[in-house]
């Protein structure tokens, strides 16, 4: 049971630390070309968000340091 459920925080971690990558490729690919990427709109979609997004970044950097410690 303890190797299921550090196999799934590892993989969560991963999966977190892969979006959290695309997100920063994707809004830094579109302040540079200052167009949406194949459809996908980043900076749009965290405008749009606003208040909720702040949040769920929040969350992501209370849940990294927690992880740290």
């Amino acid at each position: 049971m303890e190797k299921l459920y550090h196999f799934i925080l590892e993989t969560l971690n991963k999966a977190i630390k892969l979006a959290l990558t695309f997100l920063c490729l994707g809004v830094i690919v579109q302040l540079l070309i200052d167009d949406k990427i194949l459809g996908w709109d980043p900076v749009g979609n965290i405008e749009d968000a606003g208040p909720s997004f702040i949040g769920v970044i929040v969350l992501v950097v209370l849940y990294l340091l927690f992880k740290k410690k």
